[in-house]
């Protein structure tokens, strides 16, 4: 017997897999890290989870399906009470965290978040545009005053780009 072939056995020993079908359905309502979902012949379905393994720990991928969209789902146990998201036709928000790490990318306000245990890209394009309007550099005459009117325009602009973009 081949390597494949004998990890095959032992994985699988004696007994079948377990059949696992997917479903489809209409999602109805989003609920923290759960859905509800109503399926093609009418009955729906509460606690429909959107992530493989839900418990405390906070590193996770979370793809939040928007309500109305189609999705596919799979039961993890092989049975109905079980069944977990694992496609959806349109995600409201995108959650990672992994290890203090957090990217958070919602269409809900057209914004995107990156951040660690230390920093966010968000307060860090504050301070850099908080430093652009106090910037001054020594002259013979002595240090430069504030940026000029026009100067203040584009760091204005600058600014509103960031806000439109960031969390």
């Amino acid at each position: 017997m081949d390597k494949i072939a004998k990890i095959r056995s032992q994985l699988i020993g004696s007994q079948e897999p377990p059949k696992r079908y997917a479903h489809t359905g209409i999602v109805t309502a989003v609920e923290g890290k759960h859905c509800k979902v109503k399926l093609p012949g009418g009955l729906e379905v509460s606690n429909v989870k959107l992530a493989a393994t839900i418990d405390e720990d906070e590193n996770e991928l979370l793809l939040v399906p928007k309500v109305g969209t189609a999705v596919v789902m799979i039961s993890l146990t092989g049975t109905e009470n079980n069944l977990t998201v694992i496609k959806a036709d349109e995600v409201e928000y995108v959650s990672y965290q992994q290890d203090g790490l957090e990217l958070l990318i919602d269409s809900r306000d057209g914004k995107l978040k990156v951040s660690n245990e230390q920093e966010s890209l968000k307060d860090i394009f504050d301070k850099l545009i908080a430093l652009l309007r106090a910037f001054k550099v020594h002259t013979p005459a002595g240090p430069s005053g504030t940026a000029l009117a026009d100067v203040v325009i584009e760091i204005d602009d600058l600014e509103a780009k960031f806000n439109r973009l960031l969390k």
